[in-house]
């Protein structure tokens, strides 16, 4: 069971629909909710001007910008106590100057459950931006990442991308809250040469004694990048959820992904729930 859930609300754009959802998750799990931003002042910068040379702008640009960071996490607190005022919920909120990932990392050993958005996507990263992927890497918990704008993980069709891996295996362990209260649970399974992974009547019946009553589903990705056959059979399904392993490794200060990791991180349309 999730006692403890951690939202991110971002000081950079409006988080509202996601803190609405995990202020809704704590409701019915009857978990604390803990919100947490982070942001980094910017550095002292030189300007160069082509009259006076290169000009040092110093210490007073970066306590002003302090000061506006300080704003903008005042201003993300009170989107947090607006958006779970009334709830019936016990809520606390940090506050962190800092890489909001690591921010976010640091306050996950508080939380059973962490609920970011998609964050960061760029190629060459911004440490400036919250990154679900360096989250669910790095925080030692499930997370669920949740699309812009979504406000909503109802969990009632929920689509497991089954792998025999320890990734896999833990996330249909993470998800067991999520899972119970569902009405359909589908454990899809790639093909591979048309045999049904030996292990995959186990993971049913784990769920089976569970109280889960899941069945599940081969699928033939016909040549197909198995991401994309993932995301199709998900929305074919009308998942509402997706729990998957997520695989990666660092690789010089970055994220090297395996192609369905990156695939559900970067496209999907619903939120899915990451475990490492």
């Amino acid at each position: 069971m999730y006692r403890t859930i951690l939202v991110h609300a971002d000081n950079v754009r409006d988080s509202t629909p996601r803190i609405a959802l995990a202020a809704d998750l704590a409701r019915r799990f009857n978990a604390t909710l803990i919100g947490v931003t982070a942001g980094l002042p910017r550095l002292p910068i030189e300007i160069y001007d082509a009259g006076l040379g290169t000009v040092a702008v110093g210490p007073d640009y970066t306590e002003q910008d302090r000061k506006q960071l300080e704003a903008e996490f005042s201003k993300a607190e009170a989107t947090f106590d607006r958006t779970t005022k009334g709830a019936g919920l016990e809520t606390s909120w940090r506050a962190t100057f800092g890489p909001p990932s690591e921010a976010i990392v640091a306050a996950a050993i508080a939380a059973d459950l962490v609920v970011v958005g998609p964050g960061d996507r760029s190629l060459l990263g911004d440490l400036s931006v919250a990154s679900a992927a360096d989250v669910v890497l790095r925080s030692g918990r499930p997370v669920l990442v949740v699309p812009d704008n979504v406000q909503q993980a109802a969990a009632k069709t929920v689509v497991v991308a089954w792998k025999n891996t320890t990734e896999a295996q833990r996330a249909i362990a993470d998800a067991l809250p999520f899972m119970k209260d569902a009405e359909s649970v589908v454990l899809a399974a790639i093909s591979e040469g048309g045999e049904r992974p030996p292990n995959l009547p186990d993971a049913v019946a784990f769920l089976l004694r569970h109280g889960i009553a899941a069945k599940s589903e081969l699928i033939d990705p016909k040549g197909a990048a198995i991401g994309d056959v993932l995301l199709d059979f998900a929305r074919r399904a009308q998942a509402d959820l997706v729990v998957a392993g997520a695989y990666g490794h660092s690789r010089f200060r970055e994220w090297v992904f395996g192609g369905v990791t990156r695939a559900l991180l970067m496209r999907s349309t619903v939120p899915v729930l990451f475990s490492h």
